[in-house]
């Protein structure tokens, strides 16, 4: 069987086993996590998301031979054909301060398309999985699709301080929901918002490799994901992310955008 062949059951099949592994490997790390600071001293890195990155990648390289982009070590040079997308720990101060609400993120993009998705919710055992017009998984049970006509008043919405002092509009729609809620794992609130936990999830900066698994997961149930003007979702490039259930979608990206009121 050549690289080429390997159907998407067969890549989400692989992505899922080495991402189980990794789970292993971040619950039980040594007492020294070998913690460093990357652009400033809320930005961490471990010697486990290194671990966990390099591990993966030699699976990767082994079962498959695509080009990975991760967020510790491996750097593209494009996205055409079949390329990986790994965030080895999402959410890594959760991992370093909380020891819970962080994530394994590896998605399988086709010409910057993901078209297989698997995130792990480490501590909670948790393994989402994807693939591109199949549904959206919990393990072997299916997601439902979300509520295309429930309103974000009648929703979580999963935001930060830092949008809530760049947005003003955002508090008012914050004030007239069920509340706002704050993880620190993007790939985990965009899941939230999949399965039906939350009705949005807003944010002015992510990176591939932070939102690429959870936003063909977040679409495949039914989701909407696009940047916060409205413009389609492209993973290959950091920026913007509003991803919420379809009615949410519209009416928050209406008061935020386009007829604030």
């Amino acid at each position: 069987m050549t690289r080429e062949s390997l159907t998407h059951e067969e890549l989400r099949d692989i992505a899922i086993a080495a991402v189980e592994d990794a789970c292993e490997t971040a619950k039980n790390p040594p007492s020294d996590l070998g913690i460093s600071c990357k652009t400033n001293r809320n930005d961490l890195v471990t010697a486990i998301d290194k671990k966990i990155e390099e591990d993966i990648a030699q699976v990767l390289a082994q079962q498959t031979g695509y080009a990975l982009l991760g967020e510790e070590r491996h750097s593209l040079s494009s996205f055409a054909g079949r390329v990986w997308v790994l965030d080895p720990i999402d959410g890594t101060m959760n991992y370093v301060e909380t020891h819970r609400d962080f994530a394994i993120s590896l998605a399988l993009c086709e010409d910057g398309v993901p078209v297989v998705a698997v995130i792990a919710d480490v501590m909670k055992g948790a393994i989402y999985s994807a693939i591109k017009g199949q549904g959206a998984f919990c393990g072997e049970e299916p997601l439902a699709l979300v509520d295309a006509e429930r309103t974000y008043q009648d929703a979580v919405i999963i935001t930060d301080i830092k949008e809530i002092n760049a947005l003003p509009r955002l508090q008012q729609i914050l004030l007239e929901s069920r509340g706002h809620r704050r993880y620190g794992s993007a790939a985990l609130e965009i899941v939230e918002v999949a399965a039906s936990r939350a009705g949005a999830f807003v944010h002015l900066w992510v990176s591939p490799w932070d939102i690429a698994a959870a936003t063909l997961i977040c679409q495949e149930a039914g989701g909407t994901v696009t940047r916060l003007d409205g413009t389609p979702m492209d993973i290959r490039y950091k920026g913007s992310v509003l991803a919420a259930w379809p009615t949410v979608h519209r009416t928050v990206h209406n008061r935020l955008i386009v007829e604030p009121v």
